[in-house]
């Protein structure tokens, strides 16, 4: 990472901490916080509600917390420059308190945020560098239901980077069993991180270990069709290498035609010009930076597409001008021994 200017500061990690409505993010936060391995950490905390009630739950454990507040709203719909101020504010006092920079800064979103919208406001954020990771917590008790909090929450599951399961001490073993299932459909590539034990589980969670991107990127590529009837995976291919500009310009349709129906899309592309893969990776409609990948020759190229409520023909329609082909991912059926 580089440095430009006395305002820049490196930030190793920012982690989005997302979930839905009493999932046990603050909890899983709480726990963190209370370990040693948080030192050097910072923490935003927001809430839809105009009384900030986990910032005041996060803030009571811990009097030395750096921590700033959006209790203005959910942070995904209200942004503006409230998140680019909350960031400002926590490094201001950090820097003036002489403590050094933080390992890592962790916002806690309202269990009603989306992803999407987030990492937008976080990539036009251009006063310090960081490495951005998303952890969702699914509550082993409340299943993945199709109700009006549906878009929402498959959001928050399929753009996470680590899926924890919570409450699996009150659990039964078919409950534990439904959320498995669920992590399957939604996010097969995340890590699942199923620890009881609240302070090993944290610890996994917040201090993990390196991830191996080559082979996350591969496996994302094998990912299987979902059994939910409103989540479709389709992958788009190309038989030969494609323009940079005509694959920007594809992406740029893809978000245009799907909106917020567009959930994940992630693969390695074949770039004219190029030596190596050309990996992509996008949350909702917003796309991180392209970047090289080395990777073995025989790794299928092809973008994988996850959206709610996408029909293929929503796709074929613009993907023809641009010599695209994109086809269903079809589930596997499993073959029963006679």
């Amino acid at each position: 990472m580089t440095t430009n200017g006395a305002l820049r500061e490196a930030v190793p990690e920012f982690v989005l901490l997302t979930g839905s409505l009493g999932s046990g993010k603050t909890t899983l936060l709480c726990d963190y916080l209370s370990l040693p391995e948080s030192a050097d950490t910072g923490v935003i905390v927001n809430e839809a509600g105009e009384i900030n009630v986990d910032g005041a739950i996060v803030s009571s454990g811990r009097r030395d917390l750096p921590m700033t507040l959006l209790g203005n709203g959910c942070v995904c719909c209200s942004l503006g420059d409230d998140l680019h101020a909350a960031i400002d504010e926590l490094l201001a006092v950090r820097r003036r308190s002489g403590a050094g920079g933080f390992r890592r800064i962790i916002l806690e979103t309202s269990g009603l945020a989306m992803p999407g919208p987030i990492l937008r406001s976080l990539m036009r954020y251009d006063r310090t560098e960081y490495r951005l990771r998303i952890v969702s917590t699914l509550d082993v008790l409340d299943p993945m239901t199709d109700d009006a909090m549906f878009p929402v929450r498959s959001a928050q599951l399929i753009a996470a980077r680590s899926i924890v399961v919570t409450k699996l001490d009150r659990a039964r073993a078919d409950q534990i069993g439904a959320a498995e299932l669920v992590v399957k459909q939604f996010n097969p590539t995340a890590a699942r991180i199923t620890l009881v034990n609240r302070q090993a589980r944290a610890r996994a969670v917040f201090v993990p270990g390196q991830v191996d991107t080559s082979a996350v990127s591969s496996r994302f590529q094998a990912i299987a069709a979902t059994d939910h009837s409103r989540l479709g995976v389709f992958l788009a291919e190309w038989s030969a290498a494609v323009p940079w500009a005509d694959l920007r310009d594809w992406l740029e349709d893809l978000a245009g035609c799907c909106g917020d129906r567009l959930l994940r899309v992630k693969g390695l592309v074949w770039v004219v010009g190029v030596s190596h893969s050309v990996l992509i990776d996008g949350v909702g409609t917003t796309f991180a930076e392209p970047r090289r990948i080395e990777s073995n020759p025989s790794v299928r190229r092809g973008l994988v597409i996850i959206g709610r409520d996408i029909n293929l023909t929503d796709l074929t329609d613009f993907s023809a001008g641009y010599s695209a082909q994109v086809r269903p991912v079809v589930k596997k059926s499993s073959k029963r021994a006679a």
